[in-house]
């Protein structure tokens, strides 16, 4: 089964953000240049996820049936399948906490799991988040596999700027997305007046911290504190990940866009901004 996506790229581009501990630019490219997100659009939803449970909007610590159907725009349900589902998840019916749906979002990059926390939160509800990070070249307006959304003109895309500014408000909260004066293009924008409770924060590294799909991560040196999320669809390969202690003020957050390549190109242009960028962290 192929899911509907973004149409394949006629050109080769690559853009990258990095940003300190404050989100400050120290290095930026195309940063506010749109891509088709793919599944870097989970961070968006995840943190859409934390804010409602912190509201009482949703409980993480529910338990909701498995589903691989969901709710099309056209009003119609679809149902996901084929080589983008995810062998682990549980069965059709099966009792899985939402929690778990959080971390399997991202740690695993689940498609049945990310709509299901769409469904669960809304997508006026990301769409608030985006609006809260201030972000300027992200949308998230469909669930995955939606061809009806698809066919209507609806979109998931996002830029190296923007992904950059929604890891570091994951893991640094409150203010640490101020770019400051002098700002330059990809500065990030202002994180939510209101950071993660220690709760979500934890639940939000832990689940990063267990990527199985990096790429960023393989030009580390082993033992450098990291976390990722990755994105990928034909045409299209992305990655953010924070580097360092999320406490200490060497943190660095990377996040590197690539269209019009195959993916080991791809990967070899990701890995090797990481040599050149934090060559003191890197192999």
């Amino acid at each position: 089964m192929t899911l509907p996506t973004a149409a394949a790229p006629d050109q080769v581009s690559v853009s990258h953000c990095l940003l300190d501990a404050q989100g400050r630019v120290l290095s930026a490219h195309g940063a506010d240049r749109p891509y088709y997100a793919a599944s870097t659009i989970k961070l968006h939803v995840l943190l859409a996820a934390l804010e409602a449970a912190e509201e009482g909007r949703i409980d993480l610590a529910a338990s909701v049936p498995a589903t691989r159907t969901f709710l099309g725009a056209d009003g119609v349900p679809f149902t996901l399948g084929g080589d983008h589902l995810d062998p682990t998840h549980p069965a059709e019916g099966a009792g899985i906490e939402v929690a778990e749906l959080l971390r399997r979002m991202i740690d695993r990059s689940s498609n049945e799991a990310t709509d299901h926390v769409i469904e669960l939160v809304g997508l006026d509800a990301v769409a608030e988040m985006i609006a809260q990070l201030g972000l300027r070249s992200t949308r998230v307006e469909r669930l995955i596999g939606d061809a009806s959304a698809l066919a209507a003109g609806a979109t998931n895309e996002t830029g190296a700027a923007d992904l950059a500014a929604t890891l570091l408000a994951a893991v640094r909260g409150a203010g640490s997305g101020d770019a400051g004066e002098g700002a330059t293009e990809g500065a990030a924008p202002l994180v939510p007046a209101t950071p993660l409770l220690p709760a979500s924060r934890t639940l939000a590294l832990s689940a990063l911290r267990a990527q199985q799909i990096p790429v960023i991560a393989t030009a580390l040196r082993p033992g450098v504190d990291h976390g990722s999320k990755s994105g990928w669809v034909d045409g299209y390969r992305h990655d953010v990940a924070f580097v360092g202690d999320p406490d200490g003020p060497g943190l660095r957050v990377l996040a590197v866009m690539t269209a019009g390549l195959e993916p080991s190109a791809a990967d070899a242009r990701i890995t090797g901004l990481v040599r050149d960028l934090l060559p003191e962290v890197s192999v």
